[in-house]
This record gives structure tokens, sequence and C-alpha cells, in this order.
């Protein structure tokens, strides 16, 4: 950790915590425990078993594919042939660290402290700046951009010993919202191991999103610094606020520091602000990110499902539980025999395609809420998804097995061999069940990703990410 920012977590009361979540590993005879490697302790549908099972299989087979033992390690976040290298972006590994907490037995606690230690490293060895911030994407692995020429990263620790954010993409941002990912996963994996550390690095990016605060008329925390590490983003997200006001809400459960309420009330704010009460749904925040945009306004063009769920999730306030309904009733659709959600309203107006991380989104809100019948819809949400992972991503890659002539290339088609390894049958989900353009300037394909498979592992468990449990 920047050491201007270490906090006395030690001097926490613990007492006044929750017993972890940790479970001591079940004490089978081999060949049982060969069979129950992976098998989760508490699903919402008994048919979930085994699909939750593979599901964390793939992510060990994805964070074991450079690095192995307990070297500290992120995830690349897609699949070899997503032609995005070995990018692990933040918001993918702070799922994963989640999604092993949804199910902490031993093992699954280690693999989460390989993913957080990797994120306190890159955290306190970044090449510019020591104020508790992440950029949006590091290298997994080796990676060469664009030929012979261009950079190369050996993984996450480059040669002169810094985080190897992946400029060359444009990945050296700092999101508002992936900072708070970061720090939940950060702060939860403080609730099971009670190791201080988490909770330091839990703070300072609490408090580097504290200093992100909106200048304009809405109010909240608006979206960031550019890739230069700078330049603001002038718009502001209700996704991101969520996020900041579910961290900031278990940073005052587990410190007992009242700042944080006081930060936690700006972002709930911000929040009830883009509620748009006629309609029944949550607004994406305010505009801005375009120099012809006013910040002071907000963005009605395109309404997206996460915030429909996230809010019922984080905030929990139930004037606006309708919100879920809303994303069910507009953005339903069904592509290749799957159903489900799709991102968001523009998405739906351009194609069938669903989003199968906001089918675990919506299902864990459905779940949370129970009113009658939420609990069967949940359980259709799931069983879909169960269909894209058995039917969706056949014969795709990560890692390599054959290493080019130079030892460097990570990339096939130029100027040498790469030679993945078959990623897990029926184990990782897709992001979208065909490609989706989500109206936000980025899209989503038929890829195994790290963080669509880690949200389905947290709605089949019932875990809220968002929350103590």
């Amino acid at each position: 950790m920047p050491t201007n920012l270490t906090a006395s977590a030690a001097t926490f009361d613990r007492r006044a915590l929750p017993a972890p979540r940790t479970a001591a590993a079940p004490r089978l005879a081999p060949e049982a425990a060969a069979l129950n490697a992976y098998a989760p302790r508490n699903v919402t549908d008994a048919v979930l078993t085994e699909p939750v099972g593979r599901a964390y299989h793939y992510l060990d087979v994805v964070q074991d594919a450079y690095v192995t033992g307990g070297e500290p390690r992120l995830l690349q976040s897609y699949n070899n042939e997503s032609e995005l290298l070995t990018t692990a972006f933040v918001y993918d590994n702070a799922l994963t660290v989640l999604a092993y907490l949804a199910n902490p037995t031993v093992a699954n606690v280690r693999r989460a402290r390989l993913v957080g230690d990797a994120l306190l490293w890159a955290q306190d060895h970044d090449e510019t700046y020591e104020d508790g911030r992440l950029r949006q994407a590091y290298a997994a692995g080796p990676m060469r951009f664009y030929g012979d020429d261009g950079a190369y990263f050996p993984g996450l620790k480059r040669a002169d010993g810094k985080a190897a954010h992946l400029w060359p993409f444009g990945f050296s941002g700092s999101s508002t919202g992936d900072q708070a990912w970061a720090g939940l996963a950060l702060a939860q994996l403080y609730v099971d191991t009670r190791i201080a550390k988490y909770l330091d690095g839990a703070i300072a990016l609490g408090r580097w999103i504290a200093e992100q605060r909106s200048p304009y008329r809405c109010g909240g925390y608006h979206g960031g610094v550019q890739a230069d590490g700078e330049t603001v983003q002038r718009w502001a997200s209700t996704e991101h606020n969520i996020d900041a006001y579910a961290l900031f809400d278990l940073l005052l459960k587990l410190t007992k520091d009242k700042t944080w309420a006081v930060r936690r009330e700006v972002a709930a704010t911000f929040v009830r602000t883009m509620w748009n009460r006629s309609a029944g749904h949550f607004w994406s925040g305010t505009l801005g990110g375009l120099d012809d945009e006013d910040p002071n306004e907000v963005n009605t063009g395109n309404v997206p499902e996460d915030v429909q769920a996230w809010e019922l999730l984080g905030l929990g306030d139930p004037r606006f539980d309708t919100a879920v309904d809303w994303a069910i009733t507009n953005l339903s659709t069904t592509d290749r025999d799957v159903s489900g959600v799709t991102y968001s309203s523009h998405a739906r107006g351009e194609t069938d395609a669903v989003w199968l991380e906001g089918n675990a989104h919506t299902a864990l809100a459905l779940r949370q809420r129970d009113k009658p019948g939420d609990a069967a819809r949940a359980r259709n949400l799931l069983r879909d998804t169960v269909r894209a992972q058995e039917s969706l991503g056949a014969g795709q890659t990560v890692g390599r097995t054959s290493d080019p002539q130079d030892g460097k290339l990570s990339q096939p088609g130029e100027g040498g061999s790469w030679t993945g390894t078959p990623l897990p049958t029926n184990g990782g989900i897709v992001a979208a069940t065909s490609p989706l353009d989500t109206g936000f300037a980025f899209g989503y394909f038929p890829r195994q990703h790290v963080g669509t498979t880690a949200w389905f592992l947290m709605a089949a468990q019932d875990f809220n990410p968002y929350r103590l449990m």
C-alpha cells in the first residue's frame, strides 16, 4: 500500500464483526474429494450444483494459465480468441475474488487472496501515482502489442518493477466504478481473513473515490480520470455511484468511521436523483463524455439493465424495487435458444442478444427482493444461463502450451505459433449470446468471460457482493 494512505486497520474492533465465512475443508475419502473438488455448498437450485462446480473449475484454470503456486496473479478476462491478449480488467478480477468468497472454502479463499494480493501489489507499484488508485487493466501474462516492435510486458510485473497497466490499449485510466469494485473485493476479503492489509487497500480506494466528487448540478462522484491519469471524466454514472455507496457503507461498518456515512450519502443522493418515477427505472447518469455535452444534464438516451438490479442489491431502497421489473419487461430477449435480458434499451432495439451477466444481476436482485414469483423468475434466468454455458463458447483457449520462437509473442498470427490451452468443457460463460452493441461505445461477444462467470457464481449461490453476508 502507498505509505501515506495506510490505515490503522489493526486498531479496529473486530469483535463487532460477524464471524468469518471461511469454513474448513470437508474431510472426504480421496476418491470422493476428487469428485467434489468444485462442489458448491449453497446453491439456490439443485440443478445448478454441477454448473457451479464447472464454473469454479474454469476460474481455476484461467487463474493458473500463466502462473501457478502461491505467486499473486490476475486472471485474463477473456479467452485468447478475443484478441485482447492477456488483458486482465480490474472489474473482472474484483468479481473473481467475490465469486470465490461466495463459497469460502479454504481453497477458494486461498485463490481469492492470490488475486487480492495482486491488486494490492499493483496499487503499490504504479509507475506514477501513490494515491491508492488502480488502472483499468493490467497484463495477466506475457504480451507483445502490434507485432515485434510493439511494447512487451512479461506479465503483471514489468521489467522495471512497476505494474504493467495496458497503456497501448488505452486501458490506463481509472474509473470510479472499477475502484469501488476492487475496494468491495478487498473489504470482503478482509471480512473472511481479518488480514488488515486488505482493509487498508479498500480504504485507500475509498479515499480516492471520495476525491472524485462532481461539481455539477446532480452531484455524486464523477466517472474518474481518463487514460492520461489526470483529465476528469465530467459525466457521472448511476452504476458507479451505487458501487461507491456500497463500498462506503461497508467501510463504515468495518471501521466505524462516520466520515464514510457522509461520503455514502453523496452517492445515494445522486442515485435517487436519477430515478425516473413516471417510467419506473433509473437513468444511466449524466452527460459530459463529449465536449459539447452539458454535464449538468441527465443522459436519457440509453437505459441500462445493471443499475436497475444493482440499486436493489446495493442501496436496497424499497421505493425503487420496481426497477428490476422494468428491466425484465423492457429488456427481455431470446437468442440461440437462450432467454434473458440484454444490456440496455439501445441494445434491445438493435439485436436479440442476451447479456449473460445481466441475467445474473437480475436473478440475484429477484432473490434478494423475494416477492411472490421472484424465486421462480430468478431460477429461470439462471437455468437459461446454464444453457448458454453448455452450448456456447466451445473450442476457446487461454494461456499457451507452446512458446513462439522469440518467447515473447502473445498474439497468434504475427510471425510465430501460439497454441492455447483449451478451456474446460461447459465451464466458463460467454459475455453475450451474439455480438451486442451496448450503445455506450463498447460491446460484448460470445466469448468466455471471467466477469460473467463470476456473476453467475454469486447469483447461483445467493451471494450479494455489496453487503456483509
